[in-house]
């Protein structure tokens, strides 16, 4: 098609990685043709599983993603010859050889930017206890729930209904 021609396509699959399935993207994809490749234009949104970084359980993510990238081509679409892709086209999609294009990595890598440092499955996430390691999100933990540090001893003295005699833990 000429320069300047636009398609657009539905998106809705399922995301997988080296970790096995880790969500679903749906939207709209376009794709412009210009003078080297394509231009390919996304808005997504994304389910994906992550990982509470308190209570260490999988939850879905949702995120909204917007991708701009360039494609160019391996193989002339007119006559089948192979071409050579420009020196700058580092980190830019290729359509293969079957004039496909795969935009699995791409929308996957986009979505592990948008992940935050430490995910959380909920804002009130209790987490897991520093000594048994139960969820306490789910109950309440029964080893030392009074334990405390006994250098702060005094200072928990000093607290309404602590029966701890001064030496920090029960």
């Amino acid at each position: 098609e000429p320069m300047g021609s636009t398609r657009r396509y539905q998106l809705d699959e399922p995301l997988d990685g080296s970790q096995g399935h880790l969500g679903r993207a749906s939207g709209t994809v376009q794709v412009v043709r210009t003078h080297q490749g394509l231009l390919v234009r996304a808005q997504l949104e994304t389910r994906i599983y992550a990982t509470c970084g308190r209570c260490l359980t999988r939850f879905p993510r949702l995120s909204t993603l917007e991708i701009e990238e360039e494609s160019l081509s391996t193989v002339d679409p007119g006559t089948g010859k192979k071409m050579f892709p420009p020196d700058e086209s580092e980190g830019v999609i290729h359509i293969d050889a079957s004039h496909m294009l795969d935009l699995s990595d791409v929308i996957r890598q986009y979505a592990l930017t948008d992940e935050p440092i430490k995910p959380l499955c909920d804002e009130g996430c209790l987490g897991l206890c520093p000594e048994c390691g139960t969820s306490l999100n789910e109950e309440d933990c029964k080893c030392g729930q009074g334990y405390s540090d006994p250098r702060w001893g005094a200072l928990a003295d000093l607290l309404p209904g602590n029966q701890s005699g001064g030496n920090g833990s029960e």
